[in-house]
């Protein structure tokens, strides 16, 4: 009975024989045979053969090539060797060897195999595994989610990746496929930062991911409402995950260390950074964050050198764009990316206090008019909005406003409406801005008291705000004490009064000259009137 132990191998000759049993992927062949009830269970073996032959032969070897091979009961368990002409002269035969074992030879023999993974399937399905057919069976476990389609509509863009597509749900996307050459290559530069440059070394470290991957298969693809079904065959779907998140992992190393890979060009583009980061944020083209720490694991364990835990290196690589002061507790649960940026954003915030209807609100500048001043509050989370009565100040954090806020707040809002009911927080601030931008002067108050930063004018802003504030439908809100004290506040009509007179005739120095100067000429008006009368006396 012959048995080989790995996945990705090739075999030029004839057939598979009777019961052949395939465990494992990315195996191709045009050629001869590998023998009765032959069991095949091991990664990266080519073989450029005449034919192969033998009974009960056992090849628990990696990275397997040969010219010939004949005989009864032979046994390789040796560790990795290749034919002179593929890779032998040149360890990685540059691109063509991570190619080789990731991609040349993936599928190839797809009518060979099937008998062997339909009898799998079927076993699978009297066992309930039923996810290889992409259906999920936790509803429990959901948290990456495909964008609701009246949200969608709203603005497609923002919802769907441009450059690199990270997760099942948009994996097979054209215009996506040209990053594979890349990830291909950070999965090679990774292997080369945690275990070396050696073959030996690769393949003993890619077996070791790979079977992380796979033992956690099925609780990766609980996380997903829907889309895991997309990539059906769990050995494509491993091959997926493990390029994905090594991807994700190499290139926030490098970001970390930028100058020392300043010659990548995945790095040294300007703009195509900015397509990555803003793709790595979107709710649709997610990895569940427990995979990617475990892989990071592997990193720490096997890896020379000192790194930070993979929460703090994503922390600090999204948070230069959310620019919140807060990292979330180790002890709270990361979903994903998104979730980890609404984690950050919503570290702090008031506490839902009442169930009742927010009642009254008023615009910043009808605010502004009831003696109410605007005032930047500092190195604090952005939903801590913080009102203070006895000074009459509002003070909220500076919230920037530039070309990725919408797609930022888009995909937030779309995780809390998926996942969050009833948690809406960044939905809450959202519809808390809304109302205090009613008229581009609003924006106009809020951007000369640095609550708003942005280089955009009153116009363009309120849009935007709007067109977010569209997408929520809260009539409750975390803010409740706050609107209910604004409005209080406000009743005080003579606050109001005074306020509104000052803004209107002493608003800024032109005004008040203006003012005083028409004042003074109407006193002396009046003056010359009354001498005038009196003069007729």
């Amino acid at each position: 009975m012959g048995e080989i132990r790995s996945p990705y191998f090739s075999i030029d000759q004839e057939h598979l024989e009777d019961n052949a049993q395939i465990r494992s992927p990315y195996f191709s062949s045009g050629g001869d045979y590998l023998g009765v009830n032959a069991e095949i269970r091991s990664p990266y073996i080519s073989f450029d053969t005449q034919d192969y032959h033998g009974d009960n032969a056992g090849i628990h070897s990696s990275y397997f090539s040969a010219a010939d091979y004949h005989g009864e009961d032979a046994e390789i368990p040796s560790g990795t060797f290749f034919h002179q002409d593929n890779i032998v002269e040149n360890p990685y035969n540059a691109e063509n060897f991570v190619e080789q074992y990731i991609v040349q030879n993936t599928y190839n023999a797809e009518k060979l195999i099937q008998q062997a993974k339909v009898e799998e399937l079927y076993l699978d399905l009297e066992a309930g595994a039923v996810h290889k057919i992409g259906k999920n069976l936790n509803d429990g476990n959901y948290c990456i989610y495909r964008v609701p389609g009246a949200l969608r509509k709203s603005n497609e863009a923002i919802y769907t990746p441009q450059e690199v597509s990270i997760g099942p749900i948009h994996h097979d996307r054209k215009n996506l496929q040209p990053m594979n050459t890349q990830k291909r290559r950070y999965l090679k530069e990774f292997c080369n930062r945690v275990v070396g440059e050696t073959r030996v070394q690769h393949v003993k470290f890619l077996e070791k991911i790979w079977d992380t991957i796979e033992n956690e298969e099925e609780n990766i693809r609980q996380c997903y409402e829907d889309g895991s079904h997309e990539v059906a065959e769990s050995d494509r779907f491993v091959k997926m995950v493990l390029l994905d998140a090594v991807f994700i992992l190499e290139y926030l190393l490098r970001n970390k260390d930028f100058k020392k890979y300043e010659d990548d060009s995945l790095l040294r583009r300007n703009g195509l950074t900015f397509w990555i980061r803003r793709d790595l944020l979107l709710l649709e083209n997610q990895l569940p964050f427990f995979i990617l720490e475990k892989l990071y694991g592997h990193l720490l364990q096997d890896g020379e050198g000192s790194y930070t835990s993979f929460r703090d290196l994503a922390y600090e690589y999204l948070n230069r764009y959310t620019k919140s002061p807060y990292k979330p507790n180790d002890n709270k649960e990361i979903l994903h990316f998104t979730d980890l940026v609404r984690s950050s954003l919503s570290f702090n915030h008031p506490d839902p206090s009442s169930a009742e209807p927010i009642g009254k609100f008023y615009s910043a500048t009808k605010l502004h008019e009831a003696a109410i001043n605007f005032k930047e509050l500092r190195n604090e989370c952005l939903l801590d909005v913080k009102f203070s009565s006895t000074k009459g100040e509002l003070r909220i954090p500076r919230l920037q406003i530039d070309h990725h806020t919408e797609l930022l707040f888009g995909n937030l809002i779309a995780l809390e409406r998926c996942h969050y009911k009833g948690d809406e927080y960044i939905c809450h601030y959202v519809k808390l801005l809304d109302t205090l931008v009613a008229k581009p002067k609003d924006v106009a108050l809020l951007i000369k008291n640095n609550i708003i930063d942005t280089d955009r004018d009153g116009a363009s802003v309120k849009i935007l705000i709007d067109k977010l504030s569209a997408e929520t439908s809260e009539e409750y809100s975390i803010y409740y004490n706050l609107y209910k004290q604004l409005d209080q506040h406000y009743q005080d009509s003579w606050l109001k009064n005074s306020a509104y007179f000052r803004e209107v005739y002493f608003g800024n120095l032109w005004r008040s000259t203006a003012t005083l100067s028409a004042t003074v000429l109407l006193l002396f008006t009046l003056v010359q009137t009354i001498c005038a009368v009196l003069s007729l006396r």
